[in-house]
C-alpha cells in the first residue's frame, strides 16, 4: 500500500499520469485494456464494461452502481475525482496529448515511466493490475468474485492471491489476542 500512496502524493489529481494510475488501478484491467476505456464504457447499469483484448472476454467492473462488500469504497473515490479532473465527453480517457490513442507498447512503457517519475522504480501496470486482485483477496472476496473482476479465465492465479492474503490473516493478531488496534 505504500507504493500506491507514494504513487498518488505524487501525481495529483488532473493529471494524466494520476487517471491512469486510479483507472488502472480500480478496472483491474490489463493496460492493453485501460488504455481503450471512456466514457462510453460505461453502460446504462452502472458498469465499467471493456472486452479484454487478450482473451476475447467481456469483463464488468461496478463503477455507478452498488459495490461488492470487498470493494475499497476509497478507491473507486480517487476514481471518481481522477475523471471529474480530467473531463472527456467520449472517446478513451488517457489519449495522447496529440489525441491518439497510446499503442500497447507506447501505454505500457508510459505507465513505467511515470511510477519511476515517483519514486517507483520497476514498477508496472500489471503489477497494478495484481494489487488490486490482492487487495479484493485481502478484503475477503472469494477466488470467483474476484475472477469475475479481473476476467481470469481460470483459478489458479486467483487462488494464490487469495491463499496469501489467507495466510497473512491467520498470522496476525486479532485485536482480541493484544488488546489493541492494528
Amino acid at each position: 500500500m505504500a507504493d500506491i500512496e507514494q504513487f498518488r502524493d505524487y501525481w495529483d489529481y488532473g493529471t494524466k499520469q494520476r487517471l491512469a494510475f486510479e483507472l488502472q488501478y480500480w478496472a483491474g484491467a490489463r493496460i492493453s485494456d485501460t488504455r481503450n476505456l471512456g466514457p462510453n464504457s460505461i453502460d446504462e447499469n452502472g458498469w465499467l464494461t471493456f472486452t479484454q483484448q487478450k482473451t476475447g472476454s467481456e469483463v464488468s467492473v461496478p463503477i455507478y452502481r452498488a459495490l461488492p462488500e470487498f470493494a475499497d469504497h476509497e478507491d473507486l473515490e480517487h476514481l471518481m475525482k481522477a475523471i471529474g479532473a480530467n473531463p472527456v465527453s467520449s472517446g478513451p480517457w488517457l489519449i495522447t496529448e496529440y489525441g491518439k490513442i497510446r499503442s500497447l507498447k507506447g501505454a505500457s512503457q508510459w505507465f513505467s515511466k511515470m511510477s519511476a517519475a515517483a519514486g517507483l522504480k520497476k514498477k508496472t501496470s500489471h503489477g497494478l493490475r495484481k494489487s488490486r486482485m490482492i487487495r479484493h483477496a485481502e478484503n475477503g472476496a472469494s477466488s470467483k468474485q474476484i475472477a469475475a473482476w479481473s476476467g481470469h479465465e481460470t483459478l489458479k492465479e486467483i487462488e494464490r492471491y487469495v491463499q496469501g492474503a489467507v495466510r497473512r490473516k491467520l498470522l496476525t493478531p486479532s485485536v482480541l489476542e493484544t488488546g489493541k488496534f492494528l
